[in-house]
């Protein structure tokens, strides 16, 4: 199974008004977050966030080598 970004989270159907619809249908409907579906820019921040694990950081610096992208790391400015 390919690396995920974040945790998969179900899609609930909604109405006009943006409540949720009768979800009796036993059909689920799920959205995945695939490191390889991830735009570049979503990986950047999380290399630069301050609150990602370093697990996740590592993860998105692969992708990003996988790409055939290079970082370039600069000192914090003050």
């Amino acid at each position: 199974m390919p690396a995920k970004f974040k945790p998969s989270e179900r899609v609930f159907p909604r109405g006009v008004r943006g409540q949720k619809m009768n979800t009796a249908s036993p059909v689920k409907k799920w959205q995945h977050f695939y490191l390889k579906q991830t735009p570049v820019v979503e990986l950047l921040k999380a290399i630069n966030g301050d609150y990602t694990k370093p697990k996740v950081k590592v993860k998105c610096r692969n992708e990003i080598a996988r790409r055939g992208l290079r970082l370039v790391w600069l000192p914090k400015s003050q």
